[in-house]
This record gives C-alpha cells, sequence and structure tokens, in this order.
C-alpha cells in the first residue's frame, strides 16, 4: 500500500484524467440538465460561462492528450 501524502506517478496521471473527465461530465450536466432550466436555477450569462468552462477544460484534455497523459 502507498503510504498517506506519497502517491506514485501512475496514481497522480489517474487523478489528472479523473479530474478532467469528471470536470467535463459536471460542466455538461449542469449546462444541459433539463430540471435546471425548468426550474430557472442559471441564468444565461451563468450558462455562456459554463460553456466558456467546458471548452477550457476540452482544450486542458487535448494538451494532456497530446503529453500522452489521456488516450
Amino acid at each position: 500500500m502507498i503510504r498517506g501524502g506519497k502517491w506514485s506517478e501512475e496514481q497522480k496521471y489517474e487523478v489528472v484524467k479523473s479530474s478532467i473527465g469528471n470536470a467535463i461530465i459536471n460542466l455538461k450536466l449542469l449546462v444541459d440538465f433539463p430540471l435546471i432550466k425548468q426550474m430557472e436555477l442559471m441564468t444565461d450569462d451563468e450558462r455562456q460561462t459554463l460553456l466558456t468552462a467546458i471548452e477550457v477544460v476540452k482544450n486542458i484534455m487535448k494538451r494532456a492528450k497530446d503529453k500522452g497523459i489521456m488516450k
């Protein structure tokens, strides 16, 4: 077992991959989830900001793929 605070390089890469994937999933859910629209929980400006954030995370994913961190 790995002791607390001591992560292998593989574990670090897994955290990065997982975080990128989770960010995209969560942002897309917020932007597209019908209940959020129905309850008017988000303004148009906020939705646009989240769409921009999705593009930022996609760019991060592309660079991670270019570096061989993600497939």
